[in-house]
């Protein structure tokens, strides 16, 4: 059965529908990052640092407030569905045990930052192989979202020390 604000997506396809937005996430990130780059690249030729300074500003708060969260939150989303811990754990993040316990939302679990307890709390729950943890962000997610992210922003760093101490 659907639980409330699910919409019409079947439970078993929610969370190949949430990977399939996390790509495109990813995607309109670079997408928009190297358009970001590209436009400061053309700034810092022409040296004038009020545009360029404006296009870092852009490109920051575009990567960190408006993609990374994001992304961050979808792939919490997926595990959310994947590992179905909506029907296995309670709001609080305990295991249920099959009484009337409130479930765990998707909402809670995905918040970037007040769900950061509660996602920690399910983790320590769930068995894993070989001694791995369970988290959102495994390895190839921090590869290619925090890793992309943060060479990006050493490269706008690398252009604002250009930019300002060259001209």
């Amino acid at each position: 059965m659907l639980e409330q604000n699910q919409g019409h997506i079947s439970p078993d396809s929610q969370w190949s529908t949430y990977e399939a937005n996390v790509q495109s996430y990813r995607g309109l990130s670079m997408s928009a990052q190297s358009l970001y780059l590209a436009v400061g690249a053309i700034l810092l030729g022409v040296g004038d640092k009020l545009p360029f300074f404006t296009v870092l500003v852009l490109a920051m708060v575009t990567t960190w407030y408006a993609f990374f969260p994001v992304i961050f939150a979808r792939c919490a989303i997926v595990d959310f569905h994947k590992f179905d811990l909506g029907s296995r754990f309670t709001s609080t993040g305990d295991l249920r045990d099959g009484s009337d316990d409130s479930r765990l939302s998707e909402r809670a679990y995905a918040n970037l930052w007040r769900g950061r307890p509660l996602r920690a709390r399910v983790a320590s729950q769930i068995p894993m192989p070989a001694g791995q943890r369970f988290r959102t962000m495994r390895q190839t997610r921090l590869k290619l979202d925090m890793f992309i992210p943060v060479s990006i922003t050493v490269v706008w760093g690398v252009f604002a020390l250009y930019i300002v101490f060259a001209h």
